[in-house]
């Protein structure tokens, strides 16, 4: 370091200071005509010569005001606030000071922030960071607001999974593994299920301008609901299971279902009927019958049996039912394939690989999503929408679906028809039988047997009669009702064969000889609308919690 004197002629708020320094021992002092040339070349107001040599010969180290001097501050840095448009957040920008000027303080920049209105969350130790490290000429935060906090309700905290065997909630149409899928979580007396947070307070905020930004106190009641073998604790801030079994969340409520579980279900056991769930860990034998309140769980194959669940259904392999086989479910249905039988589902189906000569009637969707994803030679009703890779086949096997119409109606429209159509035949039977027994007569038979029949013949025809008008109003209004959800697709990633049919209310469809590739369907305004699939822009299915 330098023994000799030295000084700093500079500008700040409207003045030029002199600061001049002694020298070290045996250094050399500062000179008055080095100050005053500076004062020359930065351009500083005149001041008396002795007026500076009186501060230099003093040389105390402390700044003296030598002159008011306007023009310096071209020299000094010129601070710029900025604030965010939602007044959470300023910040500032300093830019570098010339030579001549003295280096910004931290004072400079409050009081610019005060200037711009900056009052609140003003943050010293980032203006003092920003002026230490010379973070010059770029934008700096130094004030932050508190945002307010809205009150918020009281939250359930499950300690269980509340939506196992969902999985199309989170992967729709990848792949579903169904040998990771379980509906089963086994749970004993005294676990933990649930518990209550309490709710959040509501805390007002402040944008950077000292502004009060209101929080929102609304809030609701939020409420543990305890079903089955389970009990609140804690004045009803947790749930406990009152007993072992499989913990599910239905409709809100926690319960604990018995559970029963067997190897498979065959002679050894019998049919099965239980209001909880069931887990057949291999299979399910020809003939016999499970009717479960809760959820049924099959590890293996199912062949011609009978499967009927409160819940859900998961087949980790398929069914089989040789005709015979059936599956009713009030939630959603998960099979690797389904051959030769009949599924009535009320939620979704899911099905990895085929559906083949069956009848399938779900109220929700229906998809496939499979490596081959085929529905071949069955009937399909979906109340949503079907997705698949293949419908039909090379061999053009009949295969026929009804989408976006309610099964129910649907199922109640075909039986009308049918009665309809067995009516018109029965009656069609009875006039030719009434005609045989009058020609029968006029040629002298007159057995009591024979005028017998004619009377009981006669009334059937004229109930049969009276009842077709009454048919035909009844079919008229279904088919008035079967119009088609526009929500509703047929969504076909590879090829839609020649020889399916496929119904959106009273419209058909027929793919042409040669199949129809790569295929979206749904109702338009005046009939059945076809556009090209695209996997890059996917159609979305909505999934509604079963």
């Amino acid at each position: 370091m330098s023994r000799d004197g030295r000084f700093e002629l500079y500008y700040h708020h409207g003045w030029a200071h002199l600061t001049v320094h002694p020298p070290r021992e045996g250094g050399r002092p500062v000179y008055h005509e080095e100050v005053t040339n500076r004062m020359r070349i930065l351009g500083c107001p005149h001041v008396s010569a002795r007026l500076v040599r009186e501060v230099v010969e003093r040389a105390d180290g402390q700044p003296f005001r030598l002159v008011e001097w306007p023009g310096g501050e071209r020299l000094a840095s010129a601070i710029s606030v900025a604030v965010a448009e939602d007044g959470m957040r300023a910040t500032a920008t300093v830019s570098r000071p010339l030579k001549g000027a003295a280096p910004p303080t931290t004072e400079d920049v409050l009081d610019a922030l005060r200037e711009a209105g900056v009052v609140y969350g003003i943050n010293r130790d980032s203006i003092v960071g920003l002026l230490a490290h010379a973070r010059y000429d770029e934008p700096i935060e130094v004030a932050t607001g508190d945002p307010p906090v809205d009150a918020q309700s009281a939250t359930i905290v499950y300690h269980f999974d509340p939506h196992r065997g969902r999985p199309y909630l989170v992967m729709e149409f990848d792949r579903i593994n169904l040998r990771e899928l379980n509906f089963v979580e086994n749970v004993v007396e005294g676990d933990l299920l649930a518990e209550l947070e309490p709710p959040v307070a509501a805390k007002d905020g402040r944008s950077v301008d000292g502004s009060l930004l209101p929080a929102r106190r609304e809030t609701r009641d939020v409420f543990l609901l305890a079903g089955a073998n389970t009990e609140l604790r804690g004045g009803g801030t947790a749930i406990i299971a009152a007993a072992d079994g499989n913990v599910r969340l239905a409709k809100g409520t926690v319960t604990v279902e018995p559970l029963v579980t067997v190897e498979r279900v065959d002679y050894s056991t019998g049919n099965i009927r239980f209001d909880g769930s069931v887990v057949v860990e291999k299979d399910v034998a020809d003939g016999f019958v499970i009717e479960a309140g809760g959820d049924i769980q099959v590890g293996r194959g199912v062949g011609r049996a009978t499967l009927k669940a409160g819940g859900n259904v998961l087949l980790k392999a398929g069914i089989n039912g040789a005709g015979e086989g059936r599956i009713e479910c009030e939630g959603n249905l998960f099979a690797k394939f389904v051959e030769s039988s009949t599924l009535v589902c009320h939620g979704n189906v899911f099905a990895e690989e085929a559906i083949m000569h069956s009848h399938v009637t779900t109220w929700k969707h229906c998809v496939l999503n499979g490596r081959r994803s085929e529905i071949i030679a069955s009937t399909i009703v979906v109340g949503g929408s079907l997705w698949c890779k293949k419908l039909g086949s090379v061999a053009e096997a009949p295969t026929r679906v009804s989408i976006g119409v309610d099964p129910e109606l649907l199922g109640a429209f075909r039986e009308t028809r049918h009665e309809l159509e067995s009516t018109e035949t029965r009656i069609g039977e009875l006039e030719r039988q009434v005609d045989q027994i009058d020609r029968a007569i006029a040629d002298g038979r007159q057995e009591q047997k024979v005028l017998d029949l004619r009377v009981r013949l006669a009334d059937e025809l004229a109930e049969a009669r009276i009842r077709m008008p009454e048919l035909r109003h009844r079919l008229h209004e279904y088919r008035q009702s079967l119009e088609a959800s526009r929500e509703s697709r047929l969504v076909v990633e590879d090829t839609i064969f020649h020889g399916a049919v496929i119904l959106f209310g009273a419209n058909e469809y027929h793919p042409p000889e040669k199949g129809a590739r790569r295929t979206v369907l749904r109702r338009g305004a005046e009939g059945i609308l076809e556009e090209g699939f695209n996997p890059a822009d996917r159609p979305r299915l909505v999934f509604e919690n079963a």
